[in-house]
């Protein structure tokens, strides 16, 4: 790992980081690692302390935040957010040194991917949309996978940074198609998930033990990566956010919008969306019914799964 976090090429520089969420934090805190001087920006004032814990500067506006970085990281909830700190007369596209280059790690959508992608090149900066996958846990691992979309110059550009956070990082084409790889990705798990705590959830009325169920389908042919390191009961799995009262890593509304992007765009392209139509109508019935920002796996509960209340503390 040390290699991949110092290459040899490896000098100090400026980085300005917006958006400190559960991703944002330990993923900046892998450039802070580094060696690299990280600028932090966000509304929140817990997630502002938690980032200056791990040696993050925490500035009050992206302007401040920009004007003289080599990058500029973005990990947002979405894409109308990314827009808003990137462009503008008070954005980074306005204020970043000319040939900076913004990476932006959010789920945007094609549209805002490429929108931004177009913007970025007139005001003579750099632009890479690098949706990722892996959770939580792997920003914390800093291995987590990442779809490039952008000119090849740029994703060059920032290729030292992008290894500080992912082990498997892949240019799929120009601006959006690393959003268009996330769609399609963020689908299937959001369908394994689905279908997960359905299982779960029926093991559970049959009277099934979770551990053994667990233990038996990671062997099985019902495997999958939603399943295995998300498991949606409680106690078994000690990383998910199931054995911890269902706080997100990642909130069913943002895998609501995810699935709900990619049944319009199997609509606009003329494919059939049948199964991820199906998972998303269950995540907006588990938003609606309140649990908008739990995590994911909290549609277990929704589904009628029983778990033990948390002890006294």
């Amino acid at each position: 790992m040390g290699d991949r976090r110092r290459p040899k090429e490896w000098v100090m520089s400026n980085v300005a980081w917006i958006g400190l969420g559960h991703m944002g934090i330990p993923m900046s805190k892998h450039f802070v690692d580094a060696g690299h001087e990280v600028r932090g920006v966000d509304i929140e004032e817990s997630a502002r302390a938690r980032a200056r814990e791990n040696g993050v500067e925490i500035v009050d506006s992206v302007r401040e935040a920009v004007h003289d970085v080599d990058v500029v990281c973005t990990m947002l909830p979405s894409g109308k957010q990314v827009t808003e700190v990137l462009t503008g007369p008070d954005g980074a596209f306005a204020h970043m040194p000319a040939g900076a280059v913004a990476v932006d790690f959010s789920t945007t959508g094609i549209e805002t991917a490429e929108a931004l992608g177009a913007q970025a090149r007139e005001q003579g900066v750099g632009f890479v949309d690098a949706p990722v996958s892996g959770g939580v846990i792997g920003a914390e691992k800093g291995d987590l996978a990442l779809m490039l979309g952008g000119d090849g110059e740029h994703v060059t550009a920032v290729e030292r940074f992008t290894k500080l956070v992912g082990e498997y990082i892949v240019h799929v084409g120009p601006s959006g198609r690393g959003q268009a790889m996330k769609v399609v990705n963020n689908a299937m798990m959001g369908v394994g998930m689905a279908v997960s705590c359905e299982a779960s959830v029926l093991a559970q009325r049959l009277g099934l033990d979770p551990q053994v169920f667990y233990d038996m389908v990671l062997r099985s042919s019902g495997d999958n990566w939603a399943f295995r390191n998300w498991f949606p009961l409680p106690g078994v799995v000690a990383t998910s956010p199931a054995s911890h009262g269902y706080e997100a890593g990642f909130m069913v509304d943002l895998v609501a919008k995810d699935l709900r992007l990619a049944v319009e765009l199997g609509t606009e392209h003329d494919v059939t969306m049948a199964t991820s139509q199906t998972a998303f109508e269950l995540f907006r019935r588990t938003s609606e019914a309140g649990a908008g920002t739990r995590d994911l796996t909290a549609l277990a509960l929704e589904l009628g799964a029983k778990v033990d209340p948390p002890a006294a503390g």
